[in-house]
């Protein structure tokens, strides 16, 4: 008994410190998983032939802004995770996969990949199932909310409630005026983004003031559903050519409207002194160019990118 629990011991610890040894391709397979609290899980997967079998490679990610609640349960809803070829359960306890930072595209991605017995045949899809969870049961009378873990969702693209912007980035609220800075931007799948934001002085220091609205979010798919803050994260502000703000997610969310003026804006603190000549300069907010989903599923590859959009 003691030489068995001796073994387990570092098979344990070797299954929850579980290293990378390759990186994904484009073939990549992604599902989602989300809680009701907000936040979720990402497991991407894809198939490569080994010596005649069939090996399974993969990753996965949670979310950075989750409820407390739900901190800490990822690694075990990952290891109730089974995945099935064309019906056949091929693999099951995903806790063997490295886990890696949340990623709008997971083509070239760190991974692990384990054999399976299943014979190597190409064009073969994993497919990934995730058990509906109950993390959390309010009972009525105490604190605790009812929280549930289901399969769907944008996964660890997902967000909890996020209140730290406004207690360290946000300086206070102003109104802007009519010729603030407009950007737009556009999902290939439908939907977009827009930004509007202007320079302005708060205790002698210049400060980005803006916002930004989901545009025609009726259009937009489930993937990309909740990625707005995320664009804006890999957004920047340049002024006079030069870059002052390399993210842009602490800007305030308000729902689309045709003037922007007026609205109550979040600022974002440069960190540069404010001088007569920032009145002058040109504002140029810069949304990415990039691919924010992939996946390969049994109906084929699946791509959808952002793009800006000039404005008229």
């Amino acid at each position: 008994m003691k030489l068995l629990l001796c073994l387990a011991l570092p098979l344990g610890l070797a299954a929850s410190m579980a290293q990378a040894d390759t990186t994904l391709s484009e073939r990549v397979t992604l599902t989602h998983g989300s809680y009701s609290s907000g936040g979720g899980i990402t497991i991407a997967t894809e198939l490569r032939p080994k010596a005649g079998k069939t090996a399974l490679c993969g990753t996965w990610a949670e979310s950075a802004s989750q409820s407390s609640y739900t901190v800490g349960t990822a690694r075990n809803i990952v290891k109730l995770a089974s995945v099935y070829v064309e019906g056949r359960r091929i693999y099951q306890d995903l806790g063997v996969l490295p886990k890696t930072a949340p990623k709008l595209d997971y083509a070239g991605a760190p991974a692990r990949c384990v054999l399976t017995d299943l014979p190597w045949r190409a064009g073969r899809v994993p497919e990934v199932f995730i058990p509906r969870q109950q993390i959390s049961r309010g009972n009525g009378g105490g604190s605790d909310p009812h929280i549930t873990f289901r399969q769907t969702g944008v996964g660890a693209m997902g967000h909890g409630l996020e209140v730290g912007h406004f207690l360290t980035r946000n300086s206070r609220l102003v109104r802007l005026a009519p010729g603030a800075t407009v950007a737009e931007g556009r999902y290939s799948g439908g939907g977009g983004l827009r930004v509007v934001g202007e320079i302005v002085s708060v205790n002698g220091t210049a400060h980005l003031c803006g916002v930004w609205s989901d545009i025609d979010p009726g259009r937009q798919v489930e993937e990309t559903r909740g990625l707005g803050r995320e664009i804006l994260r890999r957004s920047s502000a340049l002024q006079g050519g030069k870059v002052i703000l390399h993210d842009l997610s602490g800007l305030r969310r308000v729902n689309a409207r045709a003037r922007y003026a007026g609205a109550d804006a979040t600022c974002l603190d440069t960190g540069r002194l404010w001088t007569a000549k920032d009145a002058r300069k040109r504002l140029t907010l810069r949304l990415p160019d990039q691919i924010v989903y992939r996946s390969t599923t049994v109906r084929g590859r699946e791509l959808i990118r952002f793009q800006p959009i000039p404005l008229r």
